[in-house]
C-alpha cells in the first residue's frame, strides 16, 4: 500500500535504513533475496517515478530532485541523508514553501559557484549577483523576469526567468525546480553531498507556522517539464549541466 503522509514517509525510510532495505540506481529491485528500494521506493510498491509521489509527502518539483541527490552520493551519504530528509519533510507535514528553492540557490548552489570561481581564479561577480537576487527572492521580494534574464544568463545559469518571476501565480504547477538550476561544483559524489545536504539545509530553515496555509507555488513551461521522462531517474536539465561543469567558473 502506498503512503500517504510525510509523518508515514519518515518512518518507512527509517525502517529501510535500519533493515538493509534501501539501495541506489533503480526503483525497486531484490538484494540478498530481499525487496529492496530507493528514497522514493519506500514509498509504495506502485512508486516508480516522481509522478507517482503523493503531492501530500512533498511538492512535485522536491520529488525530482530525490533521485539525484539520492542516487549520486556515496552509499552511505545518501542514505544518511534521507534520514534528515524525510524528518523534516514529516516535521513539515509535507509542506514545503517555494522560498526553499531560492534558499536553496542562494546558500548551496550559488556559493558553490562563488567558491569553485574563487578556487580557478574566474570572475566572482555573475555568481554573487545571482545569489543576491535570489537571497531578495527568499526575503519576499517580487522580481521581475527582466531582471532576472541578464543575471541567469551572465552566471551561465540554466533558468527560465519568465518562471521565477511569475512564480507567485501559479500553484501545484507540474513542473520541475531543477529547471532552473545550475550547480557550479565538480559533478562527483562530494558536490552532490553539498547539493543535497544544502535542500535539507533549507526545510530546516522553515519554520511550520510558515507553512500555513499552503504556498507550493511553482512555475516552469510546458517544455521544461516535457524533458523529464516519466520513468527516468535521471534529472535531465540538471545532468546536462553537470555534464559541462568544468567549464563553467
Amino acid at each position: 500500500m502506498t503512503i500517504q503522509t510525510a509523518a508515514e514517509y519518515a518512518a518507512a525510510y527509517k525502517a529501510a535504513f535500519k533493515t538493509g532495505g534501501l539501495a541506489q540506481g533503480g526503483w525497486h529491485s531484490e538484494k540478498d533475496g530481499r525487496a529492496v528500494a530507493c528514497a522514493l521506493g519506500v514509498i509504495g510498491a506502485d512508486v516508480n517515478s516522481p509522478a507517482k509521489c503523493p503531492s501530500q509527502i512533498m511538492p512535485r518539483w522536491l520529488a525530482q530532485m530525490v533521485p539525484a541527490f539520492f542516487d549520486k552520493q556515496k552509499e552511505t551519504d545518501a542514505f544518511a541523508w534521507g534520514l534528515e530528509f524525510t524528518a523534516q519533510l514529516a516535521r513539515l507535514d509535507g509542506v514545503v514553501p517555494f522560498s526553499v528553492v531560492h534558499d536553496w540557490h542562494a546558500n548551496t548552489v550559488c556559493q558553490m559557484g562563488i567558491d569553485s570561481a574563487e578556487k580557478r581564479g574566474r570572475d566572482i561577480a555573475p555568481h554573487k549577483a545571482l545569489q543576491a537576487l535570489h537571497l531578495r527572492a527568499l526575503a519576499g521580494e517580487k522580481i521581475g523576469a527582466d531582471e532576472w534574464r541578464p543575471v541567469l544568463k551572465n552566471a551561465n545559469a540554466n533558468a527560465d526567468a519568465d518562471a521565477y518571476a511569475n512564480a507567485d501565480a501559479y500553484a501545484n504547477a507540474d513542473a520541475n525546480a531543477n529547471a532552473y538550476t545550475y550547480a557550479y561544483a565538480n559533478a562527483d559524489a562530494d558536490a552532490w553531498k553539498k547539493l543535497a545536504d544544502g535542500m535539507t539545509a533549507a526545510l530546516m530553515g522553515i519554520a511550520m507556522a510558515s507553512c500555513r496555509p499552503p504556498t507550493l507555488i511553482m512555475l516552469a513551461t510546458r517544455a521544461w517539464a516535457q524533458r523529464l521522462a516519466t520513468g527516468s531517474r535521471s534529472l535531465s536539465v540538471l545532468d546536462t549541466i553537470i555534464a559541462n561543469i568544468r567549464a563553467v567558473g
